[in-house]
Parts: structure tokens; C-alpha cells; sequence
């Protein structure tokens, strides 16, 4: 699976990054990232805004792709430009920008809020035991029952709008009835991460 990144929006969404993201943070990320790339398989494509050129910048490190946008264009077009390009190919976005989820929407890419995906990011690069988000100190609890991966999975699945019509449709359907073809799709990437 190809996961595209939106950098800085997952970087400025997950505590203890804010609004300016240093070198070192920017760096500590890329690691974090390629040590989830080598252990799961994924091929990442991870794009930053600007960099050190007008044009955009591709970099292989550690075995993801690394893009910067160029100070011609931002991170968002370039991002709507790969998605439409590669949009038959096994994709996921990972942002919460509402106007690149829409964009992916169109050719039936699924995605993954930023924070729900650096969470599923540190839970893969450190199994078992990680420090609280919040910065308190105190651990918490990265092993899940089938029951919390589920409810994880039904809370990722709520990041990606719903079209009134597929609305209509889940309220009429009963318990006992299959998931849409697209409901199961997203939860068969949702399981690959």
C-alpha cells in the first residue's frame, strides 16, 4: 500500500509539535516513519511545503519518499497531483485537511486523520508501552483486544466525510446486513496499518 502524508498537518496535529516544527523534530518524524515503512512494507510518500528549491524536491530517505513542494506550490497541490495521477493504484491518505480528504474522495481514496495515524505509527515502531501524549508522564496501553482495534478502527472510518446519500443508506440498513463495498475496503487498509 502507498500511504501519502501530509507532513507539517501531522506534525503541527500530534503534541509536542505546534505551530513551527524545528529541524530536529522534522528529522526525529522521518525516522519515526521509515522505521514504520521498513517494519510494515508500505512504500511512504511523505510531502513537506516549500524547501530548498523553487520546484519540488524528491529525497529517497531511509527507504520513504520524501517530497518538498518548492516555493512555487504547496504541499496540498502537489499532494491532489499524486492522488489524481496514481488514483488506480492502493492508496491512503494521511491528513486532516478536509479539502484534501474531499479531493481524495473523488477518486474513492480512503483517509486517515493525522493524529489517528501517528498513533498507529508509534504503536508499530514501539510495541507494547509508550509515554502519554499529553506529556504527563505516565504510560499508556499500546496492546489492544480485538474489541479497542475495532473501536479504533470505527473511530478512523469517522475522520473520512460521509455523502448524504451513503448516509441514507446506512440508516436503512439492519445488523444483519454486509458493509458497503467501500466500508469494507477501508477497513481491509485500516488492517494493514
Amino acid at each position: 500500500m502507498i500511504i501519502v502524508i501530509d507532513a507539517y498537518n501531522m506534525l503541527r496535529s500530534v503534541p509536542p509539535h505546534g505551530r513551527k516544527v524545528t529541524e530536529n523534530e522534522r528529522q526525529q518524524f522521518l525516522n519515526q516513519l521509515a522505521a514504520y515503512a521498513k517494519k510494515k512494507g508500505h512504500k511512504l510518500v511523505v510531502v513537506f511545503d516549500a524547501g530548498p528549491y523553487e520546484w519540488p524536491h524528491k529525497e529517497r530517505y531511509k527507504g520513504i519518499y520524501t517530497i518538498y513542494s518548492g516555493v512555487k506550490r504547496s504541499a496540498d497541490d502537489y499532494i491532489k497531483e499524486y492522488l489524481e495521477k496514481q488514483k488506480t493504484g492502493d492508496l491512503l491518505l494521511a491528513s486532516s485537511d478536509h479539502d484534501l480528504i474531499l479531493w481524495a474522495q473523488q477518486f474513492d481514496i480512503p483517509s486517515i486523520g493525522s493524529f489517528h495515524f501517528y498513533q498507529l505509527v508509534q504503536e508499530a515502531i514501539k510495541p507494547g508501552m509508550q509515554a502519554d501524549p499529553e506529556g504527563e508522564g505516565e504510560l499508556i496501553k499500546l496492546r489492544q483486544t480485538a474489541d479497542e482495534v475495532d473501536a479504533l478502527m470505527k473511530e478512523a472510518s469517522e475522520v473520512v466525510p460521509i455523502k448524504s446519500e451513503d448516509l441514507v443508506f446506512r440508516n436503512r440498513k439492519s445488523a444483519k446486513q454486509k458493509s458497503s463495498k467501500k466500508e469494507r475496503a477501508l477497513l481491509k487498509k485500516l488492517k494493514k496499518l
